[in-house]
Parts: C-alpha cells; structure tokens; sequence
C-alpha cells in the first residue's frame, strides 16, 4: 500500500512518482507468466460449442469444489457430504447451501485457504455495512487480468500495455498538503500509461479542469464508475465543449449502467461504451459483445438466480477466498430463450437482458409497489438541463426525498413541478414528494454515486 503520510507532504510531481514506484509492484503481481499465457488463450477461444462450454465449466467447478474442501476449514464442513466427483451437470451445484453476505462476513478467516502474505487483497466497498476484505491467489488474481484485458482487446484494443488509459475509480490520489491550492485532481501511474482522475472532487465548478486535462492528455481508453464519466459526459453536451480527442472505447463498471448513461457518454466522447460486470470479492464475468449483447462468461463461474432475482455466484477464479453459491445480492435478468442461442458475435454464452443493480434498488408506494431503479431512470432522462444531478431517497413509507443539484441561474419552479408530475405517475396520488436542493450530492466512501436510497427495505420486506 501507499505510504499515506510521506504521500501527504510531498508535492505532486513527487506523489506521481510514489504512485508509479507502487504501479510497479503492483504490475508485476497482474502481469506475469499466467496472465500472459491465459491472454493468449483467451483472444484466440471460439466460443460457439455450449456443450464444450457447459463440459469445461463442469470440471472448472469440480476443481473449486476439491480445493475449497481442502484448504478451507468452513467449506471442509459445510462441503463435508459433497463429493466433487458426483457433480454430474452444473445443475447438481443446487446441493450446496447458498452462503449469505453476513455468513461469508462472519466466516470469513476460516474460508481463506491461504496466508495473508502470499496474496493480493481487495476490499468490497460495504455500502451495505458489510465491508469485506478478499484474499485472492496471485494466479487467481492474473486469470482475471487476463480476461479483462482479452475481453478489451476483443472491443478494439490492440495493446492494452501502450494505450493510454483514463481512470475514474473511489480512490483519492488528489489530496495532501499541496493539493490544497492546485486545480490538478489527477495523477499519473507511468508503470500502465494511466492517469488516475479523483471522483471525490468533481464538483462542478473544477469540471472544466477535468475536461481541460482530458483534452490536452487525450486518452485512447476511458474506464471507470458509471456516474463519473456520465457526469463529465452531461457537462460537455451542456455547456457544448469541443473535445479534441475522440477514444478507442470506454468501459464502464461498478455502477448499473442505464439507457441514459449510455446515450449522454455515446454522445460527448463519440465513442461506444461497453459495459462490464465483476466485483471486488470476484464474481464471474459479464461483459458487453462487439454485438451489444451481455454475455454470461461460463468459463469464469456459474450464475444462478434465487426467487428474488438475486445472484448467487459461483466463481472459478476466488481460489484464495473461495465464493460457492454466494448470494452477492445484485440481479440480473437473463434473456427469455434461457440464453443458449448463438449471438451475433459468435458466442454461445447465455445473454443477459439486463444487470439491475442490488435488490434494495427500489422504492416503495403504498399504492403502486415497488418502483425500481430501471423505472426511475426515465423520470431522470426527462430532467430538465438545470438539473445536474438527482438522488431519491425514503425514509417513510408515504415520502420520497428528492435531493437535487441544480443550476440555479436556470432552475425554475416549472423544472420542479416537471419531476412531481413525472414522480406522481409512477408512485400515485398518496405519495408525498420533498424537494430538497444540495451543492452536491455525496457519493459514498468508496467513490460512488447511489441514486437510490431505501432506508425501509427491512420493513418493507417483513410486510
């Protein structure tokens, strides 16, 4: 890790290089002999085969299942009547007991299957108050690499290495004693040809540095949180800057991408988004097609879905920290032929119709149910442009909070009885609509933008 009281003090051009002395460690624990032998493997795979598909997951999940048992003392108890040997299809994985986020919290130390210093960690983001930190081998952690960079290459990067990469992510590298009067909200990690920009200082009044840099740096590849790049996308088309870079591609992740993210950030750099999912305790992949479509990656774990819509993820690539059957508490909806027909690209793997973000993704109406995220993405693609920013929240069963950050020069009460109509539609008569108007709206520890926040799902789910 960075040494955060020696990066305080230093000037910037002295944090750039302690960031860059870290990349370098961390880059030799990424890229090693099994990222690059599994990178080649994957570019060249042909996927269109599911019954080699659905054999070579099988073994795959034979292989977690003989390991887990092995090495981790909670799954040599609760695995203790599984024999890996008779997991004759995928579907056999429904007599292993599901694993909760709190009972994989409460475990945790005796599902490790390895030391503390022979791994790479990750931390989950806990925006549910459970915080959690994984162990993953450093073969684990390259299998990925690998993936993510083999399912780029196939998107049009041709050397993820040389290609210079904008970073958007819930680290704050813009800090210390001489941020304090600097417009510079970024740093460069030469060892990957990447500048790391700050999500923690985007307020809109040092956008136009943001937009300044990104011109003058002109990154060939954009990745990072959802609510970010769309946040700079919508100030661009706002304020109708000219860009003078136009990227290879972008790759958005961490966050549900909506039809109205893709839009604005389509529109602004003039480039495709592709959309990815994963996460830091390392479920299986699922990434966007040259086609358009989301494909459910067999070859990285197994997807299944509770009666809730919930994932429960099993992943190929946690041998550190091994997730079998874990209900990761994001849905997905797969597409209605069940997902095996061949896509455009080529590809067998199931397609997904949509990632919906965490079941608690939702509001309540007395009147008219739950009223999920996916919904309340047209009441935002409708806002008025005086509108920068939006954010529900409830906190009683009859009243919804709206936070909304405006332009004031523009803002009108005509804007404001826009959203009550549009909020009225979807939740009734009897629902009671607070606008409360805010500088910013905060994200959370980790960087990240809520657009929902139900703070009565245990209620409501009880009733």
């Amino acid at each position: 890790m960075l040494n955060e009281s020696i990066y305080n003090i230093s000037p910037i051009l002295f944090q750039n290089f302690i960031i860059s002395t870290y990349g370098k460690k961390v880059f030799k624990q990424r890229y090693g002999d099994v990222y690059y032998h599994f990178f080649e493997e994957y570019i060249k795979e042909e996927k269109s085969n599911i019954a080699k598909e659905k054999e070579n997951q099988l073994i795959e999940l034979r292989s977690l299942i003989e390991h887990a048992k092995k090495y981790s003392p909670y799954y040599a108890s609760t695995l203790k009547n599984i024999e890996a040997i008779k997991i004759k299809n995928i579907d056999d994985i429904k007599k292993i007991p599901i694993i909760e986020k709190e009972e994989l919290r409460q475990n945790i130390k005796s599902i490790y299957t390895t030391a503390n210093r022979n791994t790479i960690k990750s931390f989950t983001g806990g925006t549910t108050g459970k915080s959690l930190e994984v162990y993953f081998t450093q073969n684990d952690f390259q299998k990925r690499m690998a993936y993510l960079d083999s399912f780029k290459y196939k998107c049009g990067i041709n050397n993820i290495f040389l290609s210079k990469k904008a970073t958007f992510s819930g680290r704050s590298f813009a800090k210390g004693f001489f941020q304090k009067n600097s417009n510079i909200y970024w740093r460069f990690n030469s060892a990957y040809n990447q500048r790391l920009y700050s999500t923690f200082d985007m307020q809109e009044e040092n956008l136009r540095y943001y937009i300044s840099d990104l011109n003058d740096y002109k990154p060939e590849i954009i990745n990072g949180f959802v609510s970010a790049i769309y946040q700079l996308a919508k100030y661009v088309l706002d304020n109708n800057i000219n860009l003078v870079f136009t990227p290879k591609a972008i790759f958005t992740t961490s966050e549900t991408l909506l039809s109205f993210h893709r839009d604005a950030i389509q529109s602004a750099f003039s480039c495709k988004v592709f959309n990815q999912y994963a996460s830091a305790e390392g479920a299986p992949f699922i990434t966007e097609c040259v086609a358009g479509k989301l494909h459910y990656r067999m070859d990285t774990g197994v997807i299944e879905t509770n009666e809730t819509g919930e994932m429960l993820v099993t992943s190929f690539t946690t041998y550190g920290t091994p997730l079998i059957r874990y209900n990761i508490g994001d849905r997905i909806t797969f597409a209605k032929n069940d997902g095996y027909s061949l896509c455009e690209c080529g590809s067998c793997h199931p397609i997904v119709e949509s990632i919906d973000g965490r079941a608690v993704d939702y509001l309540f109406s007395p009147e008219k149910g739950k009223v999920s995220l996916s919904h309340l993405a047209d009441v935002i693609k409708g806002i008025p442009n005086s509108i920068k920013e939006v954010q529900f929240i409830q906190n009683n069963i009859d009243e919804i909070e709206i936070h909304l950050n405006v332009d004031k020069k523009q803002y009108t009460a005509q804007d404001e009885k826009k959203i009550i109509e549009s909020m009225t539609y979807r939740f009734g008569r009897n629902m009671f609509f607070t606008i409360k108007l805010a500088d910013r709206i905060e994200r959370t520890r980790g960087g990240k933008f809520v657009l929902i926040k139900n703070n009565l799902i245990k209620i409501i789910e009880k009733s």
